[in-house]
């Protein structure tokens, strides 16, 4: 029975130390899980540490026809499907020089 203990506590004793050796790895991994387990939850509670902007995920960006100003399509005045302004004066503006 003492051997068996002496035998576990060498174990205990190597595990330790290679876990105490390989800390970085063994960090990074967990991470690496938590990061496929989130994602695969739907969660994205994950994100270390990492703030995303509100309102600002995956918008396209168009780019004013009068100022050459990028706004997001969802807020752009768009004439057809060429002619984008950023804001009601500038097409205003871009409708008096014509």
């Amino acid at each position: 029975m003492r051997e068996a203990l002496l035998v576990l506590l060498v174990i205990a004793v190597l595990f330790g130390l290679t876990a105490f050796r390989y800390r970085r790895q063994i960090w990074t991994v967990i991470q690496m899980w938590r990061m496929i387990k989130s994602t695969r939850d739907g969660n994205p509670k994950v994100n270390n540490g990492k703030s995303d902007l509100p309102g600002r995920s995956n918008e396209v960006l168009v780019n004013c026809s009068k100022c050459g100003k990028w706004v997001s399509e969802n807020d752009a005045i768009m004439l057809g499907n060429k002619i984008v302004y950023c804001s009601s004066s500038c097409l205003e503006g871009s409708a008096k020089t014509v």
